[in-house]
């Protein structure tokens, strides 16, 4: 897709902003709201056949059907339309475009992240997640990538493109290593929150210390391999301590029993309201919604 593409007459493409495996992001001006949006569209026809261009583009519709279903889940991005372009009729869909910055990028900028901010981070995802989970679905790709921090310090979850309906088996061995539960490259596992409940956990560690559970093993993991081999490094306060490594359990039925749970272990280390930021608080400040008692998501 070029810039100063019109989409559907209204959508004008401005800038690349990223591109994933299977598709490319672009900021859009909707010309007749006046305000910008983001675009997500197939990747361009090379030297693929026509069937084979057409089938690239089914995980697009996939996701376009989950979104749409997710509509009404607060913290997805909702959207705003879709529709083909070009010669070979690529596939797009046009979504609300979050500001801010991802988690990863914020992590690689103030790790370790204070216990607070990590706890405040968690916490909206949950948040989010139950009423993706209310939705019967399970995201399945839960990561500091996918998860954007905007600037009032409000959580917003992205890409929901591998999610999958609860009590299904998955057939689909995608997700973000280090951050996907063992089971979700089990094609006899039956999905269940507890994936989603894993990658929170992972991304607990993530942004405390400096490695994800599991990570430097040359196979999967069993029920005896501990999360952290060598000894978990960096500083976490042992209630916290206690339910990320729960979380990371590599049998899902030793896990908190969804993000209902997890939220009401999270709420006594989360910031009081009116409380004080931190002097050492990182802007943005994911502690901010709860202190001063901003809706969440």
């Amino acid at each position: 897709m070029l810039t100063g593409t019109l989409l559907d007459g209204r959508y004008r493409v401005l800038r690349k902003l990223g591109h994933g495996g299977e598709a490319e992001i672009f900021v859009a001006r909707d010309e007749n709201l006046g305000c910008e949006v983001a675009v997500k569209s197939q990747f361009s026809r090379t030297f693929e056949s026509t069937t084979a261009y057409v089938s690239a583009a089914f995980p697009m519709e996939e996701e376009l059907e989950r979104l749409t279903f997710m509509r009404h889940v607060p913290g997805i991005p909702r959207v705003l339309g879709d529709g083909h372009y070009g010669q070979y009729q690529g596939r797009y869909i046009v979504m609300e475009l979050i500001e801010g910055d991802t988690v990863a990028s914020w992590i690689s900028d103030h790790q370790p992240v204070a216990a607070a901010a990590a706890v405040s981070v968690v916490s909206q995802l949950c948040e989010i997640l139950g009423g993706v989970h209310g939705e019967g679905y399970v995201h399945r790709d839960v990561s500091a990538k996918n998860t954007m921090l905007q600037p009032d310090g409000r959580v917003r979850l992205l890409d929901v493109g591998i999610s999958g309906k609860i009590g299904e088996t998955s057939e689909n061995h995608r997700g973000t290593p280090g951050y996907a539960p063992p089971e979700q490259y089990d094609r006899t596992a039956v999905l269940a929150p507890q994936v989603d409940v894993f990658s929170l956990g992972a991304l607990l560690f993530a942004m405390i210390g400096p490695e994800l559970p599991y990570s430097g093993l040359e196979g999967p993991p069993d029920a005896t391999t501990p999360a952290f081999p060598n000894g978990y490094r960096a500083e976490m306060p042992e209630p916290l301590r206690s339910l990320a490594l729960a979380m990371v359990s590599v049998d899902p039925r030793e896990r908190p029993n969804g993000v209902a749970e997890v939220l009401r272990y999270l709420r006594p280390m989360l910031p009081e309201l009116d409380s004080l930021a931190s002097p050492k608080a990182t802007r943005p400040d994911p502690t901010a919604p709860y202190r001063l008692g901003l809706s969440v998501p």
